[in-house]
Formats: structure tokens, C-alpha cells, sequence
């Protein structure tokens, strides 16, 4: 169940809109003009993520993949050496496995045909 916002009794908030975009805007006896009230409004909505300009500047792919990095869960140090391990125990493995079975095959053909 969230819990329901309460509203600061500070001061007289200008809210143009229900977007809560306005909502980091001083009182509006300290903003004179417009342009301060337009210059108060686009630095209170700046976020938060020091990677945004990315979104201007890259195609939406990159942004895409950036995004979907920040999903991932990466392995912690003993996990990345197990992981070494076991793939290199199944490479030579499987690379002893094929070794002895193409000089099985060598020695067959060698056997029928020489």
C-alpha cells in the first residue's frame, strides 16, 4: 500500500499544470519576471542521470544498449574464475574427445586404402 504524499505548507507554489513539473519553483514573490520563472523551470527539471546528454546526442540505439547494460547483473570475481575453469575443463575435454577420434579415423583410413 504507498503511502499517501503530504504537501509542505511553505509558501505559495506556482502549478500551471498537474504534471509536477513546477514543483522545484521558489515561491512566486522571489521569481520577478518571466524570464527568471523560464530560467527556475528548466533547471528544476533536469534529472538526475549524469549520462542524460546521451539521449540528445546519440541514435536511439546506443541509448537503447547503454539502458540495457545497466539491467545486467554482472559475476563477482569467484564466479568469473569457476566459470574459466569449467569451460576450460570442457575445451579439453571435448578437444581430447575429437583428437582421439580423428586419429582413430586416420589410422582406419590409413589401414584400408594405403
Amino acid at each position: 500500500m504507498a503511502k499517501a504524499r503530504r504537501r509542505s505548507g511553505r509558501g505559495n507554489r506556482r502549478r500551471e499544470n498537474s504534471g509536477g513539473e513546477d514543483r522545484n519553483l521558489p515561491p512566486l514573490s522571489q521569481a520577478s519576471n518571466a524570464e527568471t520563472v523560464a530560467t527556475l523551470r528548466t533547471r528544476g527539471n533536469r534529472s538526475s542521470n549524469p549520462l542524460g546528454f546521451i539521449k540528445r546526442i546519440w541514435p536511439r540505439f546506443i541509448v537503447d544498449i547503454v539502458s540495457e547494460l545497466r539491467k545486467v547483473t554482472w559475476p563477482t570475481f569467484s564466479e568469473t574464475r569457476y566459470l574459466t575453469i569449467v569451460v576450460a575443463v570442457v575445451a579439453i575435454a571435448v578437444g581430447l574427445f575429437l583428437g582421439g577420434f580423428d586419429l582413430l579415423f586416420g589410422w582406419i583410413i590409413e589401414k584400408l586404402f594405403f
